[in-house]
């Protein structure tokens, strides 16, 4: 019996269902409660830093509204993933205008239907050739990448296996569309290894996939591409890397494959732009069969809206930034080791990542939300990670660089941090 039957023809399955939702309801509203009780008095204190308006332009320094006192704060912004700086980059701005001119500001529809521009068309055919492949899919975000190659690829026979830091989007890939998969340990190839020899060795025809991110999100650490990329090969797997916070940072700007030399033994390559590109959206780049299944099966591809021409423009200018010169990428790398450096001779504990994400530990996890707040207090916009994000003990202020950072906003950052770690740990 489908749902408009029940619904409507079946009184007692009917007050069933209602019943079951006011138990539901019920629970929602005490969760809501709860969670005002524990968070309120938190927010108030100004002990939660979270949802803070920032007022101006993304770059090296922004203009912040207090969530306590409401006075707008100059502060050094350490907690942006805008590592080459696009988000308030002049180049880019004049092309996001000219977009505005020629396109207008939406498509008013999916892809598939309305929504291609000839400036989504070019995107496509650059991203695509910019990671090496044959062509590419754009959505709306990097989660929606996520949920579209997990739910449209991996066939209901096929084994996927993840890292077990696994961006939610995979993991809510995987709950969405019914994926059988499996749990390997954090960086461990061994591990991948010893799983995809007990499946391969049951079943030579099934498809085995494999995810990692290529730079994870939360500690900044690498993940070993190139020797899981060795394992997918070996027992035949397919391999993907949510390259999210490696495209334009790794490598010459093109990522972890390219760090590595493997771009063209990979079949697939994900990522985002809301990071380097600086602008909202995801892309999964494949050869051409691939990506043409992918438009007319995927559903959060044909049932979502297109990204604006906009989008589109600022895309194509921080392409033509990349390809024209490293200078950006280079620069970057040159404060992630001046960052170092500084932290070193500070003696602040912190982990080497060789990504553009640095996490930065506070003296004692104890002090960890008081020292959240003064660093606000004193102009250091970086980002407070506590559990659930991270485990119970592993809190840490997630630092990122940028390009446009100068020396001075880098040894100005650290001064801060040590001040402040000096004065309330």
């Amino acid at each position: 019996m489908d749902n408009s039957t029940t619904w409507n023809d079946n009184t007692s399955d009917a007050v069933n269902l209602l019943t079951l939702a006011s138990q539901f309801k019920g629970q929602i509203d005490a969760d809501v409660d709860f969670f005002e009780s524990y968070f309120r008095p938190l927010y108030n204190e100004g002990k939660l830093l979270y949802h803070r308006e920032i007022i101006s332009p993304v770059d090296r320094r922004v203009l912040v509204k207090d969530p306590i006192s409401g006075k707008i704060i100059d502060m050094i912004m350490m907690g942006s993933n805008n590592y080459l700086g696009f988000a308030n980059d002049p180049e880019v701005k004049e092309k996001a205008k000219q977009a505005i001119d020629t396109q207008g500001l939406g498509m008013g529809g999916p892809m598939l239907l309305n929504g291609t521009s000839q400036l989504h068309r070019t995107v496509e055919e650059r991203l695509a050739h910019f990671k090496g492949k044959e062509d590419c899919i754009i959505l709306p975000s990097g989660y929606m990448t996520s949920l579209t190659w997990v739910t449209t690829l991996v066939s209901d026979s096929a084994l996927l296996f993840f890292d077990e830091i696994s961006h939610a989007s995979v993991v809510d890939g995987i709950k969405l569309g019914r994926k059988t998969a499996f749990r390997f340990n954090h960086n461990d190839p061994a591990d991948l290894e010893k799983m995809l020899k007990k499946y391969r060795d049951k079943d030579t025809k099934r498809d085995l996939w494999v995810t990692t991110q290529g730079v994870y999100s939360m500690n900044g650490e690498l993940a070993p591409v190139k020797e899981i990329s060795d394992v997918c090969e070996k027992y035949e797997a397919k391999y993907v890397i949510d390259d999210a916070h490696g495209t334009g940072v790794m490598g010459k700007g093109r990522g972890m494959a390219e760090e590595v030399g493997i771009t063209h033994r990979l079949q697939y390559a994900m990522g985002t732009f809301s990071k380097a590109f600086s602008i909202t959206g995801g892309f999964f780049a494949a050869d051409k069969n691939t990506i043409n299944f992918l438009r007319f099966f995927s559903r959060p591809y044909f049932f979502t809206a297109s990204l604006s021409p906009v989008s589109m423009a600022v895309i194509l200018a921080c392409l033509d930034i990349l390809e024209r010169s490293t200078e950006r990428v280079d620069k970057l790398h040159a404060n992630i080791k001046f960052f170092y450096d500084c932290l070193d001779k500070a003696g602040i504990k912190y982990t080497r990542t060789g990504s553009a994400i640095v996490p930065v530990f506070p003296p004692t996890p104890e002090s960890f939300r008081v020292l959240s707040q003064k660093l606000h207090e004193n102009g250091l916009f970086v980002n407070p990670i506590e559990p659930p994000g991270v485990p119970k003990g592993g809190e840490r202020f997630r630092v990122s660089l940028m390009a446009t950072h100068t020396q001075k906003d880098i040894q100005d950052a650290v001064d801060i941090l040590k001040s402040t770690y000096a004065r309330y740990a």
